[in-house]
């Protein structure tokens, strides 16, 4: 199944494949108030990415004449070892230049004339301060910077690590002052929901659903009753993200959605169709992701709201949906490929046996491999990469499972929910 990397704040280009915190999202060459020194090395988080590019916004604001930020190194396609780093693997660390005083976009270090110890100490603030993450520790040697920690090598760049926290403030530093906190607006507007549909008379508010029961990583249980919107959103989700096929593997992609309402984001979420249609780009009421949506506004299928998102996506981006899945959100059930029915049905009354355990994740990891070394893995090259790429993560890969072909996606236990019993969710038939 193709699939939208899921999360609460969506940055950059629509992406398909992986699960929620794939690295499969790379910075561009160039941007507001940043630029990168090399290609195929600024694979990121989406958060990662989206803190970098909002910082280098904020520098551009108050810098429009430049120079603009430098970011040398983040992570490679998918995780994993990054020559000459010790860390660099997970998406979260990214290097920054120093800069300069003469204005030029080039490498400096803190013991050179040209070094501009007044704009790196407001680089570091605007770091510091950014309302999109909390940075836990910033390298760099200049004994006079505050705010950084001194570690060898790093005279000319400065070592960046994000963690996965959101930032409590929501603007950055003023110039000169202290970190002002706010109420962020990180999100675009939204569009109205498309109304759920289902055709009367053995639609879907005649199917009975099953329940979810799932044993949290902090002992205590959750339960949740399947509605007739989730039916039908479960159905326009495989239409949507896998063109309405029932097979082995989308069904253990489902299955991967259910784990992972039932054990973390139903907390975000009261509903499972509201989980599924933030995690699916063809279900946003309108495209959270301002890269889509710069991509597609001069297409005549593209609906606009009136809207235009904020920073840091550049003015003037309007905020809409295409129009096909505007259709697809408001198709009715009846409507829906029978495909796409009977693997929604199946799955939310608790038919369909889970086949990847507590797995809540899956990435194409062949796919990776294939972009860092040009051509497709052995089997035995790819089982070595997934194993390595899921230790870069911190999740556990779960293996080769009968009927599943884990080189499409590969499904994988988070190291948070790996000491949970077999079986932490399940779904209660009718």
């Amino acid at each position: 199944m193709t699939t939208q990397a899921f999360l609460d704040e969506t940055w950059g280009e629509v992406s398909t494949g992986g699960g929620a915190d794939a690295l499969d999202n790379a910075l561009p060459q160039s941007g507001p108030g940043f630029y990168c020194k090399s290609t195929g090395r600024q694979y990121g988080r989406r958060e990662t990415l989206r803190a970098v590019t909002a910082i280098a916004a904020e520098w551009q604001r108050r810098h429009p004449s430049g120079p603009r930020m430098g970011i040398t190194d983040i992570s490679l396609r998918g995780g994993g070892p990054m020559s000459p780093h010790k860390s660099h693997q997970r998406g979260t660390d990214v290097d920054i230049r120093p800069v300069r005083n003469d204005g030029k976009e080039e490498p400096v270090n803190y013991t050179m004339p040209v070094y501009s110890r007044q704009l790196t100490q407001e680089l570091v603030d605007l770091i510091r301060g950014n309302p999109v993450l909390q940075v836990s520790r910033v390298f760099f040697n200049d004994p006079q910077v505050k705010g950084v920690s001194p570690l060898s090598g790093h005279h000319d760049h400065m070592h960046v690590s994000f963690t996965t926290t959101p930032a409590t403030g929501g603007s950055f530093p003023a110039a000169g002052g202290s970190y002002v906190p706010s109420a962020p607006s990180m999100q675009a507007p939204p569009m109205q929901p498309a109304p759920m549909q289902a055709a009367p008379g053995g639609g879907a508010q005649n199917v009975r659903l099953g329940t979810i029961h799932a044993t949290r990583p902090d002992g205590t249980r959750f339960t949740y009753q399947f509605t007739s919107d989730d039916l039908v959103w479960t159905a326009r989700f495989i239409v949507g993200e896998a063109g309405g096929r029932d097979n082995a593997d989308n069904r253990a992609v489902i299955w991967a959605m259910i784990n992972l309402y039932g054990l973390i984001r139903h907390r975000q979420y009261p509903t499972f169709h509201g989980f599924l249609r933030a995690y699916s780009t063809p279900l946003q009421a309108s495209l959270k992701n301002w890269g889509a949506a710069r991509r597609h506004m001069h297409k005549p299928e593209f609906v606009k709201t009136g809207a235009t998102y904020p920073p840091p996506a550049p003015p003037g981006i309007p905020v809409g949906q295409l129009r096909q899945f505007l259709k697809l959100q408001s198709t009715a059930w009846a409507a829906l490929p029978q495909p796409a029915r009977n693997l929604a049905t199946t799955a939310l009354t608790g038919a369909i046996p889970n086949p990847i355990g507590n797995a809540t994740q899956f990435a194409s990891t062949a796919v990776y491999f294939r972009d860092r070394h040009g051509r497709l893995p052995t089997d035995a090259q790819w089982t070595k990469f997934t194993q390595d790429y899921a230790r870069g993560q911190r999740w556990q890969w779960i293996g080769q499972r009968a009927g599943l072909n884990q080189r499409n996606n590969a499904f994988f236990i988070e190291d948070r929910f790996s000491k949970l019993p077999a079986g932490a969710v399940r779904v209660q038939r009718p």
